[in-house]
């Protein structure tokens, strides 16, 4: 057994996360290609897009202090 917090396996959580987005991406990938998209987000909408996904986390994890690296 791996470190455990809170009664959570926190290696087996991590895999379990890397799953979760593998899995999410690939079926991205999968319908854009299946539909012919290609209206994609420009850079500066995924800079956008990446500063929500740090708002949230940081409302989420409020003690962490979660920045782009």
């Amino acid at each position: 057994m791996g470190v455990s917090i809170g009664g959570l396996d926190i290696a087996n959580e991590i895999v379990e996360l890397h799953f979760q987005v593998l899995r999410t991406q690939l079926l991205l990938e999968e319908i854009i290609n299946r539909n012919k998209l290609t209206n994609l987000p420009n850079p500066q909408e995924m800079v956008d897009l990446e500063n929500k996904v740090i708002e949230i986390l940081n409302r989420k994890f409020p003690d962490m202090g979660i920045k782009k690296k």
